[in-house]
């Protein structure tokens, strides 16, 4: 709710700002760019992609965790006809192979984390050009993220742009506050003058 009214203020700030720089009001588009990348054709695709993957590693996994869980209960019920030495070796073998299966389980996890990562930046890439794009096709001033706030796209000439003004209101404020600084040595200096002359 915060974000939203901040927003809210924001949007309305640059609204006046736009409307005092040249009388002509601002149009903002919004857009939803996590529905965009998710609803869009390329989206569907790399979700897909994600999850084929995922489904594969997780199909592999679970069959040499069959596996071993079979070498297991194999192990348990020769374990009273081995001699002990034998046990030991078997055991740190079915140890090993555990080990390895964890091991295979954190690499497919990072190999499926990263794949995701490189294909929704690419994604992300794709849908703000096309964001961009209908943004210049509608002649829009600027476009705003609706889920983040975050401002995708200023048109170079938008009505909007107070950087001038803003330039202006700081160099007069830091006139006024040297001035202002300026006038309190001149008052110090001139009483303590005064005290001098009166001692």
């Amino acid at each position: 709710m915060k974000k939203k009214l901040l927003l809210t203020a924001v949007v309305v700030g640059v609204s006046v700002a736009g409307m005092h720089a040249k009388d002509t009001p601002l149009q903002i588009a919004f857009v939803d760019s996590f529905a965009a990348m998710r609803e869009c054709e390329e989206g569907q695709k790399v979700g897909k992609a994600i999850d084929a993957m995922r489904d594969k590693a997780s199909d592999a996994i679970r069959k040499e965790a069959e596996a071993l869980a079979k070498l297991e209960t194999d192990l348990k019920q020769k374990a009273s006809m081995l001699k002990p030495a034998e046990l030991a070796k078997q055991e740190r073998e079915f140890n090993k192979k555990r080990r390895d299966l964890e091991e295979r389980v954190r690499e497919e996890e990072e190999a499926i984390k990263m794949a995701m990562q490189q294909k929704t930046e690419e994604l992300a890439v794709q849908v703000e050009e096309g964001i961009i794009a209908v943004a210049k096709e509608k002649g829009v001033d600027a476009v705003i993220d609706k889920m983040t706030g975050r401002v995708m796209y200023t048109k170079d000439d938008n009505n909007g742009d107070i950087t001038k003004d803003a330039i202006a209101r700081v160099d007069r404020q830091s006139k006024l506050l040297a001035q202002s600084k300026n006038a309190q040595k001149t008052t110090v200096a001139s009483t303590a003058a005064k005290a001098s002359t009166a001692a």
